[in-house]
């Protein structure tokens, strides 16, 4: 039960329209540095003691000097605090040659100087609107002696290869590259972004088979890249069928459970997935989703046809999953199960609603009859207590995100008194 709490607390989002950049801390026993902004980085340092600001310095990615563009959810930064470094693998779109480019430059943190950008890969592209179907993916050993940067396509639009390069973090000298077909068994493939690098320079991964004509990915595999080897070892089927739209997460799309002992058991029904922001209701044709077979291929569904109330879903490929639940054919979001259950409907997330058990009936969300739970199980008084204050940085979307966060953590609690 703990791994589904969790996982219905990673859930709970509300107002779609809203996104931010988060931004990256890297830490020292006397500094933290912050990196902020969508491009155009800022890295702040800042006493970790006082908080003092240190410093600021601007990564200036992308270089204008140089004719470069950033477009944030196309273009991509990687940063790495490794010693008196910040290590930075970034891309940009570059206008004048029409490639889609990768570098690494380093930041000196007791200077504020900047190496000279070490182009890494260039890959021509059709258009700025195709760049991010070109994939570049950093990964460092655990001792951060060793990086690895992937170059992979997503687009069957695209005939390149997959490549891995391999470099030492002192000189960004090259110490290993692997090129490798972008195909297998005759069909194409791309590589989970997921994957990793020892040590000793050995690579593991897992790549899935992609249906090019809808752009999903299908079986999924795993593989060795031993340290020098020219392409990949000791590839197997993985167990459970991969989903994801241009596979840029190898398990993006949702599952169905046929009870919730089998989402908390991991054991989804075989065969069809739930395809990304495919739900659509109409006054004349109700709620429909798209399901996704094992062969990628995508068909329409009624809702009342699912084959399970029980699904994961994410609004597109880049949100957080959603656990939901059909009741009376309207699709809820699973905020929290157990002795007492906590929903809002999909869509309308204003409306809450809660049931005794799983099976039990849906009422109305009400404050006083919630209070009356918790007054019972002596959680009422920590419960009003511990109600969040409205700052002013929050808007209203963001303070209502508070106040169902916080019922959220009471209902938990409940269920813990109640077990």
């Amino acid at each position: 039960m703990k791994q589904l709490l969790k996982m219905a607390s990673l859930a709970f989002f509300f107002a779609g329209a809203l996104q931010h950049v988060s931004a990256q801390q890297m830490k020292t026993e006397k500094e933290i540095y912050t990196v902020e902004g969508a491009y155009n980085f800022i890295i702040i340092k800042q006493d970790i003691k006082t908080q003092k600001v240190l410093s600021k310095v601007e990564t200036k990615i992308p270089d204008k000097s140089q004719k470069e563009m950033f477009y944030p959810g196309s273009n991509f930064a990687n940063f790495e605090l490794i010693g008196d470094q910040i290590v930075i693998v970034y891309d940009v779109w570059q206008k004048s040659t029409g490639t889609k480019d990768c570098s690494i430059k380093t930041l000196n943190v007791k200077t504020n100087k900047f190496s000279i950008p070490k182009q890494v890969y260039s890959t021509k592209v059709n258009s700025v609107y195709s760049s991010n179907e070109i994939i570049y993916k950093p990964v460092y050993s655990a001792d951060r002696s060793k990086l690895a940067i992937l170059k992979d396509n997503i687009s069957p639009s695209y005939d390149i290869d997959p490549e891995i390069t391999i470099f030492d973090t002192k000189s960004f000298g090259i110490l290993a590259n692997v090129k490798m077909s972008d195909e297998y068994e005759g069909q194409k493939r791309v590589i989970n972004q997921n994957f990793t690098i020892d040590n000793e320079g050995n690579i593991a991964l897992t790549f899935s088979l992609l249906n090019e004509k809808t752009k999903i990915t299908t079986k999924t595999y795993s593989a060795e890249i031993p340290f020098k080897a020219t392409d990949m070892k000791n590839i197997k089927e993985v167990g459970q069928t991969a989903s994801a739209s241009g596979g840029v997460d190898q398990k993006a799309h949702g599952n169905f459970y046929k009870s919730l002992q089998d989402y908390i058991d991991d054991k989804p029904v075989k065969g069809t997935r739930m395809k990304n922001g495919s739900f659509s209701w109409t006054m004349i044709g109700g709620t429909d989703y798209k399901l996704i077979d094992d062969d990628g291929n995508v068909k329409k569904q009624d809702v009342k046809d699912l084959p399970a109330d029980l699904f994961t879903y994410k609004r597109d490929d880049y949100s957080t999953p959603m656990l939901m639940r059909l009741i009376d054919n309207k699709p809820y979001i699973v905020l929290v199960a157990g002795k007492m259950c906590y929903y809002s409907l999909y869509l309308e997330q204003q409306d809450r609603y809660f049931a005794e058990g799983w099976n039990g009936k849906l009422m109305k969300f009400k404050e006083n009859d919630f209070e009356e739970y918790l007054a019972k199980y002596n959680l009422l008084e920590d419960y009003k207590a511990d109600k969040p204050k409205r700052e002013f940085k929050d808007d209203v979307n963001g303070y209502f995100n508070k106040i169902v966060s916080w019922q959220i953590k009471y209902f938990n609690l409940l269920n813990e008194k109640m077990k």
